[in-house]
């Protein structure tokens, strides 16, 4: 059984084939600072109904390392707050996944991408139930 506030590799989207797929067919939709696609798949599993891969483009932060600090900063911010959106996901029997990029061209703080994650995350929930 996973742990509920751990982010296990089941729950990250590494898999090429699923980010092309996700990239070609996947829908989209803007919250400053971020896009996100996402696209709802087959469920593979009960326990992780939700895959989530993030991304910083290099034509924004040119150092790796303000790109690795930006996705260690989006993943956490998701990792303390998806377990309402798995929940939901759970008891719809719906499975997804989602690739969030980050577009603003300044770092932010943790404390300033929270709100923005929190919001990426109740669109995405409210796009589930349409």
């Amino acid at each position: 059984m996973a742990k509920p506030l751990s982010l296990s590799k089941f729950e990250r989207l590494k898999s090429k084939k699923d980010i092309d797929t996700l990239f070609l067919h996947g829908k989209a939709f803007f919250v400053f600072p971020f896009k996100v696609m996402y696209q709802l798949v087959e469920p593979v599993s009960a326990l992780y109904p939700i895959q989530l891969g993030v991304s910083v483009p290099k034509k924004i932060f040119k150092r790796a390392v303000d790109r690795n600090i930006m996705k260690r900063r989006m993943r956490e911010i998701y990792r303390l707050n998806k377990i309402e959106i798995n929940q939901f996901l759970i008891s719809q029997k719906k499975a997804i996944h989602v690739m969030i990029v980050y577009t603003n061209k300044t770092m932010m703080s943790t404390s300033e991408l929270t709100p923005y994650i929190l919001d990426v995350l109740k669109k995405i929930e409210k796009r589930m139930t349409i």
